[in-house]
């Protein structure tokens, strides 16, 4: 059993699975596995739906690492997957946690407790608050009492310190918003996290702006914020809200700190969170969508023998059943202001049961009307929000041949997530086939007919505003730069493809890519895809660039030095080029080439008297368009 070292980016921890293959026990009953299995649904299936884990695999991997439990950590400590304790959160780890909660919604009196690693919704005290106490930090609640907890900060900033407006300018406090520095920024600013309102959420800004707005009232700092400076720092007490402090255990004289946990589901919701958010799975999230391709991912990312693991996975999962337990994460909500492809897939569903429902894509008072009248018909709260329940509601069975305003939305989305539609409320061969792929694509039973999971990676997919474009010079020798638009929400992973004529170039994963001899003469182009825990994977390629071609060397004047005259030899001075390329001379008596003067030197004879004489300087290089330079001087006629 090998341990594999994973750096956490959320809680900016050490974290170490050593994972195992081993058979599984005999001496474990088949009812002491069902039992066990029991145990784990919920907490897998709320791991699902809040991080996007399959609950399968989840659980498949927590019997398979522990030998059904009866492994001496998972005894102990009721540690399902060999988690280390964590380490004091840095100052990079607090940045990154915030960042990942840009783009949830605010909700006045949100309450957002420590213990919830993944609130949907902050008001601008609870951001703060839940920050610190996810850190390790306890704090108050409300801005005004945060103001009071806090002091004045008469230097440099730092990361964790509290900005504050007054609700009044002319008042000496009446503090009613709060926000927190999170990253220093280039040229001395500072970027700042904040709960901003309901029709913004949470969202980046920066200090300077802050300093703008006329009711700003200053920097602050808590006093007792403790943040670490190095990750992977093991302490005796634990930041995971799932853990209940450490144990020590020592194996070949070698003593480490282990999670300990009240239940396997602790240890269960613990993993899934980490895989979340930790930049060591960033590989591993853009194939959540996939069961199968998940496996064979998380087993590359913890095991030292991944095919291995993966089969032993996998025949824990087929020989339980584990697969009914997957439920495709269904956590949006939209709502007044919303606008896009979810919001006229979402008006086309609801035409469906009330009449004279608008299809504007644009969630206005119409729609949350609308919605109202649908959710009092379903006996669901009239809140005009489309959540999960109500979007459930609202799904459709749908087949070949099915018509309505439900496979119009069908086709919204489907157009949304990049696959071909046609016009028209008829779900055609052409739109099923677009269907069994996207199902195919997203680890579902590619039947053509819509099922629940279908319909809620097709609300699940990420926002991306535009179609990714590449700049640069299409030039051998240059770089081009993916220019990837805006994704949300929130954060990101953006992984990278190029291609060459439409064939993926190996190694070309990067968000550049730099020209070379092979790209001469063809079209480039890339292939962005974005990924977060919970949300469908979303993909988008670019149109491709000009054709590549060849580099071009600068060059100087040419020149001829030496007497014109009879006897004499002149010389041809090429000048500067750059990149140096290979030099070919050639002299010409007016106009004509002289045989065998191929030379940079040239003795002038009889023939050349009162002739012009001229030398042509060739310069080639591999990937560079051929360059000619010349020079010439009048021969005496003596």
């Amino acid at each position: 059993m090998r341990a594999i070292r994973l750096i956490s980016a959320t809680l900016s921890v050490a974290l170490v699975l050593g994972l195992n293959t081993a058979q599984v026990s005999s001496a474990v009953t088949e009812s002491a596995k069902e039992s066990l299995i029991s145990s784990l649904v919920t907490s897998a299936q709320t791991a699902q739906q809040s991080y996007g884990v399959p609950a399968s695999v989840s659980i498949a991997q927590a019997m398979v690492n522990t030998d059904w439990g009866t492994s001496a950590l998972a005894s102990s400590a009721k540690n399902y997957y060999n988690a280390r304790c964590a380490a004091l959160l840095t100052e990079w780890g607090f940045n990154d946690l915030a960042v990942k909660q840009v783009g949830k919604r605010y909700i006045l009196g949100a309450e957002a407790a420590a213990s919830n690693p993944n609130p949907t919704a902050f008001d601008c005290s609870e951001l703060t608050q839940w920050l610190y106490s996810r850190s390790g930090n306890t704090l108050t609640d409300l801005a005004a009492a945060q103001y009071d907890a806090t002091y004045k900060v008469t230097s440099t900033p730092k990361v964790g310190d509290m900005v504050f407006l007054r609700n009044n300018p002319a008042r000496s406090n009446g503090i009613g918003h709060v926000a927190v520095i999170t990253k220093k920024l280039a040229k001395g600013d500072w970027q700042i996290i904040e709960a901003r309102g309901s029709k913004y959420g949470v969202v980046k800004t920066t200090l300077s702006y802050w300093k703008k707005r006329s009711y700003f009232a200053g920097v602050r700092r808590y006093a007792k914020l403790n943040l670490g400076g190095v990750a992977g720092v093991l302490l005796a007490s634990s930041l995971s809200s799932y853990q209940n402090g450490c144990v020590s255990i020592t194996t070949n004289g070698t003593t480490t700190k282990y999670r300990n946990y009240t239940s396997a589901s602790n240890s269960l919701l613990d993993h899934a969170a980490t895989v979340s958010a930790s930049s060591a799975y960033a590989g591993v999230r853009a194939v959540m969508n996939n069961t199968s391709a998940y496996i064979d991912a998380i087993a590359g990312a913890e095991s030292a023998t991944p095919a291995a693991y993966a089969a032993a996975i996998r025949s824990v999962i087929s020989t339980y059943n584990l697969s009914k337990y997957d439920e495709a994460p269904l956590n949006i909500v939209l709502e007044s202001g919303a606008k896009g492809a979810k919001v006229t897939a979402l008006q086309q569903l609801v035409a469906a049961s009330v009449s004279g429902t608008k299809i504007t894509g644009s969630y206005d008072s119409a729609t949350v009307a609308a919605v109202k009248t649908y959710q009092s018909s379903k006996s669901l709260t009239a809140d005009g929000q489309a959540g999960p329940k109500t979007i459930t509601s609202l799904m459709a069975t749908l087949s070949q041949g099915s018509t309505g305003t439900k496979v119009s939305a069908l086709k919204t989305l489907l157009s949304f997530a990049g696959y071909t539609t046609t016009d028209g409320t008829t779900l055609d061969a052409t739109t099923v086939a677009s269907l069994k792929s996207f199902q195919s694509k997203v680890g579902i039973s590619a039947t053509g007919t819509t099922t629940k999971d279908t319909w809620s990676r097709l609300f699940m997919l990420l926002e991306t505003a535009s179609t990714p474009s590449i700049s640069g010079t299409a030039m051998a020798g240059k770089t081009l730069t993916a220019q990837v638009g805006a994704w949300g929400p929130g954060s990101i992973d953006l992984t990278f493809q190029w291609y060459r004529n439409g064939t993926a170039i190996g190694g070309a994963t990067a968000s550049t890519y730099s020209l070379g001899l092979a790209d001469i003469g063809q079209v480039v182009s890339v292939h962005v895809t974005g990924s977060r825990a919970t949300y469908t994977t979303m993909a988008r390629s670019s149109a491709s660039s000009a054709t590549i071609q060849p580099g071009w060397i600068r060059t100087g004047k040419a020149t001829i030095s030496g007497t014109a005259r009879r006897g004499r030899t002149l010389k041809a001075y090429p000048g500067s080029w750059s990149p140096w390329p290979k030099l070919n001379y050639q002299w010409y008596r007016n106009g004509k080439v002289i045989s065998g003067a191929r030379s940079s030197k040239y003795k002038l004879i009889n023939a050349d008297r009162g002739k012009t004489v001229m030398v042509k300087v060739t310069g080639t290089k591999a990937g560079y368009a051929t360059v000619v330079k010349s020079a010439s001087k009048k021969v005496s006629k003596r």
